[in-house]
């Protein structure tokens, strides 16, 4: 058995990985001294994770319409909701996100150094992915941080410590993606960020996959949503959609399909299931352990029975959006499947977020349900892939994904099927399709007043593609609300149509009536989109 898989399978569950202390190992100048270290090493990078995944919830959607401080909120929240963060707050404070880059810098470094020592000790495809992996980890966490705040210490020295990083110059989100686009594709010592690694053979070799501890394979960013993602903000829309048919089309598999298998109630089961459950759907997540004292913040601030804190809540305006829907039979309202009773619900004589908690939900159990955090999901990848079809003047094929599926798309364009649907190989597979929309039961949309088919000039053009991008950022709002989704797709949108109030309009609308025009007036503003923190 390989050093690695008698190191993992001395643990005792799928989320132990996270019982590595780190607290010193991955700083210290001789930490691996043998090749075991290096597996307790990675797993110290990922445990990272586990420190930082509710912050971004928490940090992306009160810059949405979803969320709103309660009255037991700390003022550290109050202060974030009103663009009030100051030195201190400590969910503003970037230092999670840092730490993990300074271990994923220092495991690098000594990964590369140990492995030209000690050829033979560790086998090459484990080594391949160990590097791969941890240059995921360290894109996606500045990925990340350019999200969330607009700017981003830079930096690839394997002795920097978190004290340093206030000195370093700042680079703004514009230039880090090239750079991450960079890293994921050249990597270091001819490893780059795309190795596919199937961490259960490596783990658990003759098992049948049905056997296999599958959450291994979900804890590291995957190589094809995090490039999408990385070339939707490059706006190569090309390289999105080669990227994501492939990934969709999953080699004829069952997964990522947006299908039937998970349409209606069962859309709610990604978030309170166990996980490897739900592969069909889940891509990457972070996952939580009660039973070893791991968990996160979510059910806490979100929820109002004891002994949860209820600090966060459901805004009326992101309700309400939920309430207009139009259903697929085309005359009842209400989105049924993500609106109340699934995404939020009334209780105790409160609104509260529920999408993470019905799995348990008495005052003697909620805090026992182990919620996991979705990196990348089915919708995530489909998400891509409408934004880059629309921007690549798709609209049909975008409008499909969005609405009612591939599947339909095929039947109503069998003589004339384009780009990306024009192979029978995966149309065959990729068939199975419903559409974000129709999966929950919803009525196709379409940018109001206009039509394709009346399309002659590049403004005609360019306006459907703006009013279609409106409609899409507001179905990735619902779709992906409490996951910290929907603030980075409004800045996209934002700057690519170079219209502020694409994100003002959003935010404004959640504020009483008093202050809704000052925070409009605010966020018109770019700068002012962003977290604001100092870093020394």
């Amino acid at each position: 058995m390989s050093g690695l898989a008698a190191l993992m399978l001395s643990f005792t569950g799928c989320s132990s990985y996270f019982d590595v202390d780190t607290n010193d190992i991955l700083l210290d100048e001789d930490y691996v001294k043998e090749s075991n270290e290096l597996y307790s090493g990675y797993m110290g990078v990922a445990s990272k994770m586990q420190a930082l995944a509710d912050q971004t919830v928490f940090l992306a959607d009160l810059r949405t319409d979803l969320l709103e401080p309660t009255v037991n909120a700390p003022q550290d929240l109050w202060d974030l909701y009103n663009f009030n963060e100051k030195p201190g707050n400590s969910f503003a404070n970037p230092r999670a996100y840092y730490d993990l880059i300074v271990n994923a810098n220092a495991y690098l470094d000594k990964v590369i150094a140990y492995k030209a020592k000690n050829p033979t000790a560790i086998e090459e495809e484990h080594y391949r992915a160990l590097i791969s992996g941890t240059i995921r980890y360290k894109v996606w966490a500045y990925l990340t941080l350019g999200k969330l705040y607009g700017q981003v210490a830079y930096f690839d020295d394997p002795n920097l410590s978190l004290d340093k990083i206030g000195e370093l110059p700042i680079i703004s989100f514009d230039e880090l993606i090239p750079q991450l686009i960079a890293l994921m594709e050249n990597g270091v010592e001819g490893i780059n960020g795309t190795v596919e690694t199937n961490w259960g053979n490596i783990l658990f070799p003759g098992v049948a996959a049905n056997e296999q501890d599958l959450v291994w394979n979900m804890i590291c960013p995957s190589p094809s949503p995090l490039r999408m993602e990385l070339y939707l903000w490059n706006r190569e829309y090309r390289r999105v959609v080669d990227i994501g048919i492939q990934f969709i089309y999953d080699d004829g598999g069952g997964r990522y399909k947006i299908g039937n298998d998970d349409y209606n109630g069962e859309w709610i089961q990604f978030f309170t299931r166990n996980p490897v459950t739900k592969t069909r759907g889940l891509i990457n997540i972070v996952p939580y352990d009660y039973e070893r004292n791991q968990t996160n913040r979510l059910i806490r601030y979100f929820s109002n029975e004891a002994p949860s804190l209820y600090y966060l809540k459901p805004t009326e305006v992101i309700m309400q959006r939920y309430e207009r829907q139009l259903r697929y039979d085309g005359h009842t309202r209400g989105d049924q499947y993500r609106g109340i009773n699934y995404t939020y619900y009334f209780q105790n004589g409160e609104w509260v977020i529920r999408k993470f908690s019905r799995e348990r939900e008495s005052a003697s159990e909620i805090h026992k349900n182990n919620v996991h955090i979705v990196i990348y999901r089915d919708s995530d990848v489909h998400f891509f892939m409408i934004e880059a079809l629309n921007n690549l003047g798709k609209f049909a094929q975008a409008e499909a994904m969005l609405n009612d599926g591939i599947e339909q798309y095929l039947i109503r364009n069998v003589d004339n099927l384009e780009y990306p649907f024009d192979d029978e190989v995966m149309n065959s597979s990729l068939s199975r399709n419903w559409g974000i929309r129709r999966r929950v039961n919803l009525a196709p949309v379409f940018p109001e007043g206009l039509s394709k088919a009346d399309i002659v000039t590049e403004a005609d053009r360019q306006e459907y593609m703006a009013a279609l991008d409106r409609l899409v950022v507001e179905e990735w709002l619902m779709e992906s609300a409490g996951e910290g989704k929907g603030f980075p797709a409004l800045v996209r949108f934002a700057k690519r149509w170079n219209d502020p109030a694409i994100l003002a309009d959003v935010v404004a609308s959640k504020y009483p009536e008093g202050q809704k025009q000052q925070v409009r007036e605010h966020m018109m503003n770019e700068q002012n989109w962003f977290v604001k923190y100092p870093l020394d």
